[in-house]
């Protein structure tokens, strides 16, 4: 099942997460007062309408950050989980799809982790049978767009995301990861030369196949 299908099923399920859950966290910090039970269900809907707007973006940059595609799901709960602890501290300083881009990339970096400690753990042969089972050319081209970007180290890769793929313009980008301007600009320009010297590889490669 494809990334649009997915997400469309779990919407459901976030719903009924948001529900079942934003107003017992938050009741700690919203207080007993006469306004809590107010506050509770105008957070759940805000969440609701988070969630609709933006999943998507959420649910490709996980993709393209690395999250294997049986995590996925799992890192789309946590970071609409720390979304939900945090939307009420969210002041509007930020843009919202770059403050849920941090969230996530954050999210993806433990998985990813995770996954390597998994990987290590697993023969190089049961790892093939799994990815042979990937569907159609969506899944190809977004296997092969995640094993270019992954020439990139972390740094790199984040950055590429948000301003080629995200469009996302470099203060932008520099709020979500925390560094100067300046420094998004060069982990940008070493990213495109990097991915232009493995496309290059690439290309030498296919025409010697064939001829």
């Amino acid at each position: 099942m494809g990334p649009a299908a997915r997400t469309d099923v779990s919407f459901s399920a976030a719903v009924s997460f948001v529900e079942g859950n934003l107003p017992t966290k938050l009741s700690s910090r919203v207080g007993s007062g006469p306004g809590s039970r107010r506050r509770a269900p105008a957070m759940t809907r805000q969440l609701e309408k988070v969630y609709r707007e933006h999943h998507r973006f959420v649910w490709r940059s996980l993709v393209r950050l690395g999250v294997p595609d049986h995590r996925v799901d799992d890192a789309m709960h946590d970071t609409f989980l720390v979304v939900a602890r945090r939307l009420e501290e969210f002041e509007g300083r930020a843009n919202l799809r770059t403050w849920l881009f941090a969230i996530a990339m954050r999210v993806a970096q433990g998985i990813r982790r995770d996954a390597a400690r998994e990987r290590k753990r697993r023969s190089r042969v049961a790892r093939e049978q799994v990815e042979a089972h990937e569907p159609h050319a969506r899944a190809d081209a977004a296997r092969t767009l995640r094993e270019i970007l992954s020439v990139l180290d972390d740094d790199q890769r984040a950055v590429f995301i948000m301003a080629e793929l995200e469009g996302m313009t470099a203060p932008e980008i520099a709020a979500v990861v925390g560094v100067k301007v300046a420094t998004v600009y060069s982990r940008l320009r070493l990213a495109r030369e990097k991915l232009s010297r493995v496309l290059a590889r690439s290309e030498a490669r296919s025409r010697r196949n064939a001829r």
